[in-house]
């Protein structure tokens, strides 16, 4: 017997996937909230991980503290694939893009 059924997943949770995956990289020492546009509602107005789903797609950005030790360029790719892949998994939704802004740098 087949069964045929929709299945959806929220930006919330897609946002929680992308924080705990970065969180859990090397070199990353946090996130950093970061003011966004000012149409976005009120409880939405600081996120350091905002996800924009379009047409089945996310787009995410992620914004975090890195440890001075590791090579940023190499960190951001690093993040970016591990996101990509994780979300894809994990919640069945492509990602277009992962945009890493690094906000800080500290010792570890």
């Amino acid at each position: 017997m087949s069964v045929i059924a929709n299945i959806s997943v929220s930006a919330d949770v897609i946002r929680d996937v992308a924080k705990v995956t970065t969180l859990a990289t090397d070199g990353v020492l946090g996130l950093v909230d970061h003011p966004v546009v000012i149409s976005v509602p009120p409880r939405e107005a600081f996120r350091a991980v905002d996800v924009l789903l379009k047409d089945e797609k996310a787009h995410i950005s992620l914004h975090i503290v890195a440890a001075d030790n590791v090579s940023l360029v190499e960190l951001g790719k690093t993040i970016q694939h591990s996101v990509a892949e994780a979300v894809d998994e994990m919640c069945g939704v492509e990602v277009y893009a992962v945009d890493v802004s690094i906000e800080d740098v500290r010792k570890p």
